[in-house]
């Protein structure tokens, strides 16, 4: 049985007896560890502490039972608590209501999601501390344990910004202009052309490098949108620190944030579209602020890429390339959110929100390729790791 399963019956274990009293020990021996260890790693790959998650499910439980007519100090003992007070103040702090005003079907409460194990690949290229230059948010071969979970735009909102906001571009690094990532450069694509007296605007702007590149060519106008407070000050000091002005907007990308509509000559985003919780929806937003025939180029992580790893020079299928799936990630300290999504998903999506695609490039750069010899190189020699869309407004 691999660590997968046995995680996955643990929380089976634990969900069956929500309404019972919770053995740690019986839960950990699923997994073949001590109480201590099951503990730490749940802890580890959720970011929550074991007690905390329980506390949640029941929580989420007892709306049900309380909106099926069950007395309030019923539910309370059924779930464990000794009074109905305690019970109360509990609920009221997770949902943000009391347990009686939870009878109206009307009102929506989010319960707290069960969690199940996956194994997912991560992109990831190693680190060199020493290089002034940032690697790619995606790269090769390493593996890690997943979370499945609901999409809640919202938890994934304030997940992902918490993460880069205080150790994503240490953790994954940044990826920007001229450098698309997955060794595709806009040196040798020209996909943007003369940009001198346009106005710009970056989805997904990190750290401002994008920025200065745009302004180092001419760009009229500069505009920046962020999901990251601490990213968008560190922008700021780091534009001003070489006089370049830029608008910059903290909001996710996939809601209204005061952009100007009709305004846009040029919208790129390089590694930033893949994080949006609504992508039909962020095209959309993003259609509405190009002027007629303005240009949208975006470069993400090519889906093919998340689901083959390399294993002793052998490229390896991991994952079914048509899960879409929300699910959660531990790395190195740091919690993030993410979904696969297919080429078709953005293709299509592109269509519907009124793009006519010009051009797409997935093969990486001879000249860039032939200068590496690590795993990444090795691995996009026989797949794509990266994919850039070039569309038009129509």
């Amino acid at each position: 049985m691999d660590w997968e399963e046995c995680m996955n019956r643990a929380m089976d274990y634990i969900e069956s007896n929500l309404c019972d009293r919770i053995d740690y020990t019986v839960a950990a021996r699923f997994v073949n560890c001590s109480e201590w260890e099951f503990r730490r790693i749940f802890s580890i790959f959720t970011q929550i502490p074991l007690s905390e998650y329980i506390r949640r499910r029941r929580l989420s439980a007892a709306v049900t039972d309380i909106r099926n007519g069950d007395k309030i100090i019923d539910v309370a003992q059924h779930y464990g608590y000794e009074s109905q007070s305690a019970f109360s103040r509990a609920f009221s702090q997770l949902h943000g209501i009391a347990p009686s005003l939870a009878r109206n079907k009307e009102i929506t409460l989010k319960p707290y999601p069960r969690l199940t194990f996956r194994l997912a690949i991560m992109e990831g290229v190693e680190m060199d501390r020493d290089s002034k230059r940032w690697t790619n948010i995606i790269g090769p071969g390493e593996t890690g344990y997943a979370v499945s979970i609901d999409m809640d735009r919202d938890s994934i909102h304030e997940t992902n910004s918490l993460f880069w906001g205080t150790m994503g571009s240490d953790v994954i690094g940044t990826t920007a202009l001229p450098s698309y990532g997955g060794l595709i450069s806009e040196d040798n694509r020209h996909l943007f052309g003369d940009v001198s007296g346009k106005k710009i605007l970056e989805i997904g702007c990190g750290r401002g490098r994008s920025l200065q590149y745009m302004a180092d060519r001419g760009a009229s106008e500069l505009w920046g949108i962020d999901l990251s407070d601490e990213q968008l000050e560190e922008t700021r000091l780091y534009l001003a620190s070489r006089g370049v002005q830029a608008h910059l907007i903290c909001s996710p990308m996939e809601e209204e944030c005061g952009l100007p509509t009709d305004y846009f000559d040029y919208i790129y985003s390089v590694y930033g579209i893949g994080w949006t919780t609504d992508l039909e929806g962020t095209f959309r937003r993003i259609a509405s602020y190009l002027k007629k025939d303005g240009v949208f180029i975006f470069s993400w992580s090519h889906p093919i890429h998340k689901c083959v790893a390399t294993e002793n020079d052998t490229l390896v299928f991991k994952k079914c390339y048509y899960d879409e799936s929300w699910y959660s990630v531990s790395l190195k300290g740091g919690v993030f959110s993410l979904t696969d999504r297919t080429m078709s998903t953005y293709i299509n999506a592109l269509a519907e929100t009124g793009f006519l695609i010009e051009r797409m490039i997935e093969q990486p750069d001879d000249d860039i390729l032939q200068a590496k010899n690590d795993t990444l190189a090795l691995k996009i020699k026989m797949l794509p790791g990266v994919f850039v869309i070039k569309a038009k407004k129509l």
